[in-house]
């Protein structure tokens, strides 16, 4: 006949002890909490790279409203040598959380971003969603593009 370990229960280890259990919630919000502004850039770098909220945009394509929240995450950003990647697109209507996966092209020679879909059915070339001109404000980035305008912001507070 076995016995049983008299500290742990049929409803396992954890749920049995509920330091263990606040210990182990407190844990990972602490992780993703530190991992999210981990990701937000530095404004005295000058780089451009990690998660911006879109803070107001009159451009269809991040219709950006108060029920409505887009975030871009563009994990390392533009580096020497790399200037392609996949930004992350988060978008918030509440309840809801909608990401997509979509790459990005930095084109230093015009200070222009091309974000669009990586894969079209049929096709091997990726698709523009827009390009827009890049402009460094104080608080983030701004995206032009034709009369259009996104100003996207790294603000802790945000997230």
């Amino acid at each position: 006949m076995k016995t049983k370990h008299p500290s742990i229960s049929a409803a396992g280890p954890i749920a049995s002890h509920p330091g263990r259990w606040a210990a182990l919630v407190g844990g990972v919000i602490f992780s993703t909490s530190a991992a999210a502004l981990a990701d937000l850039p530095d404004r005295s770098s000058g780089r451009f790279g990690g998660i911006y909220k879109v803070t107001s945009s009159t451009d269809p394509i991040f219709p950006a409203t108060q029920t409505r929240e887009y975030f871009l995450d563009f994990g390392q950003g533009i580096q020497p040598g790399k200037l392609s990647g996949s930004v992350a697109v988060s978008e918030r209507q509440n309840p809801n959380v909608k990401v997509r996966i979509m790459a990005w092209q930095y084109f230093p020679e015009q200070g222009k971003m091309l974000i669009g879909n990586p894969y079209a059915e049929g096709s091997r070339k990726a698709v523009a969603a827009g390009v827009w001109k890049m402009k460094g404000i104080g608080s983030g980035v701004l995206f032009e593009r034709g009369s259009y305008r996104i100003v996207l912001t790294a603000n802790p507070k945000d997230y």
